[in-house]
């Protein structure tokens, strides 16, 4: 019989395995330096908030510790499985009871000052200063939306839209369902740059407490059987208020594309 998981389990676990990461990354000649970002540094964490580890090493050996971010964890213990995207410089992994470690590998003399240091940072280690010295730097620096970033997610958006009810009414109704969670991911970005929340925001306040009522609202009735008809109308109910944040989104960011050419867009989903 499996082991109940409990928070304290869960904490203490956590505990270990970052005692454990510091343990093999400090005596490393090659690290330069350590901190932790996420809602742990934050002091926003809870038994099930993940490790966000990043390590800092030289130049020449930077290479060698992206080609080897999947072994690395596997050594030690409690190691459960990688999830990791070809050519990325970090890699996830699980451990038990129910843990995971998110740990990025940064060229140490690659790294230039940029707001997402300003976010909550806690060095574990930094001989050379390096970490405090980014940080610094990086203070005043702020966080921006481009009309690039709004332009990609408005065209995603309705491209989700188009393709919940082009497979709705296949019948391909698994997939349906997950191109209405791609249309959700597109609002919820939306509500946070019409309401100018920085990922500051998000570190502190998950989109649950965060998002404006209205959108709130209908992401959660949105959730439905995997039905046709229900599939469509849960599609027709977000794009109701999707229309309304890609009009807001043209008059705050005042985006080249053409408005109309949008507004058609949800207009001929029935």
């Amino acid at each position: 019989m499996n082991t109940p998981i409990t928070r304290d389990g869960l904490e203490e676990a956590r505990n270990n395995l970052l005692a454990t990461a510091l343990g093999c990354f400090k005596t490393d000649p090659n690290v330069l330096g350590i901190f932790l970002g996420g809602s742990i540094a934050a002091g926003s964490a809870d038994a099930y908030s993940d490790i966000d580890l990043r390590i800092l090493v030289k130049p020449e050996r930077h290479s060698h510790f992206v080609e080897q971010r999947r072994q690395i964890p596997k050594q030690w213990p409690g190691f459960l499985f990688n999830e990791w995207v070809p050519s990325a410089q970090h890699c996830v992994s699980h451990f038990q009871p129910f843990g995971k470690i998110d740990i990025f590998y940064y060229d140490a003399t690659a790294l230039t000052p940029s707001p997402w240091y300003r976010l909550p940072i806690k060095i574990l280690h930094d001989p050379k200063g390096i970490v405090a010295d980014l940080v610094k730097r990086s203070e005043g620096l702020q966080f921006t939306v481009e009309e690039d970033d709004v332009d990609f997610s408005i065209s995603k958006g309705l491209a989700a839209a188009h393709e919940t009810y082009r497979r709705a009414m296949r019948g391909e109704l698994f997939y349906a369902q997950t191109l209405l969670d791609e249309l959700r991911h597109h609002m919820m970005q939306a509500d946070d740059w019409l309401h100018d929340r920085t990922p500051e925001t998000a570190v502190m306040a998950k989109f649950d407490r965060r998002a404006s009522g209205d959108v709130l609202a209908v992401l959660r009735s949105s959730y439905c059987p995997c039905e046709g008809d229900a599939i469509l109308a849960a599609l027709r109910s977000l794009v109701q208020i999707y229309r309304n944040q890609v009009l807001a989104l043209h008059q705050k960011f005042q985006l080249s594309r053409p408005v109309e050419n949008d507004i058609t867009a949800l207009e001929v989903l029935p």
